[in-house]
Formats: structure tokens, C-alpha cells, sequence
């Protein structure tokens, strides 16, 4: 019994291992797991994904204020959107210790971070982004 057990965790790891994730990854309560998944998605340039995880209108700060209103117009002022200094804090952001309040999850720091709110229906969480900061 026990080397079934042992040979069953050693299955297990080596799997997560190859996918590139590790088993405890996928057990990250889903506050903590929708800031990696965001961090993954600004670190691949993911434009689409980040698109898709928004609340429109979006607001952007950044020089000024803009309205971003739909899928389209985020994708098209992506490169405007995200900077080298808001891609470095949203990295260098713990997924263990991210600032929240009553406007939601507030991922980077100082003047460049991005605030995601939960829209679930209170039983499952669909984490959006509503509000991108990039710069005074």
C-alpha cells in the first residue's frame, strides 16, 4: 500500500511537472489565481485574454484619461495600455498579498496596477478588469 501511495503522489508530480505547473498552482484560492493568471497574460503580451477579462467601459489613466468602450478598443490601444513600468509592477505584484477594498483587487503598485472586481453571481468568481493605471 504504501508504495502504490508513494508511486501515486510521484505520478502525479511528474505530470504537473511536464505541464509546468505544479499541483499545489491549481489549489490557489481563486483571489490569488486570477492575479497569476493575469500576470501570465501580461507577461505573453496577451492582448486577447486581457480583453476578454474586462468590464467594459474600462477606465484608463495614464497622461490623461480615457474610456475604453468595448473588445475592439482594447485591442486596438493595447500598446498604449500596458507599459514597461505597469508590465514590471503588475509582475512583481504577490499574489499572496494584493491590496483590496470595496472597488476590488488592485494588482501592481503606486501609480501603475490594474483593479480587477469580482462580476460572479456570488457563487462562482469572474474576475474583470476595470480600471488600468499607468502612470501620474
Amino acid at each position: 500500500m504504501m508504495k502504490a501511495t508513494s508511486a501515486s503522489i510521484l505520478a502525479v508530480c511528474m505530470f504537473a511537472a511536464v505541464n509546468g505547473r505544479s499541483a499545489a498552482a491549481e489549489d490557489l484560492p481563486p483571489e490569488q489565481a486570477i492575479v497569476r493568471q493575469l500576470q501570465q497574460a501580461v507577461r505573453r503580451d496577451d492582448k486577447t485574454w486581457l480583453a476578454d477579462h474586462a468590464r467594459y467601459p474600462v477606465n484608463y489613466f495614464g497622461g490623461g484619461k480615457r474610456v475604453i468602450r468595448n473588445k475592439a478598443a482594447f485591442i486596438k490601444q493595447y500598446p498604449l495600455l500596458i507599459s514597461a513600468k505597469l508590465l514590471a509592477a503588475v509582475l512583481a505584484q504577490d499574489p499572496a498579498d494584493v491590496f483590496k477594498n470595496s472597488q476590488g483587487l488592485m494588482i501592481g503598485d503606486g501609480y501603475y496596477n490594474i483593479w480587477i472586481r469580482d462580476a460572479g453571481d456570488g457563487t462562482t468568481e469572474d474576475y474583470q478588469i476595470i480600471t488600468i493605471n499607468n502612470g501620474p
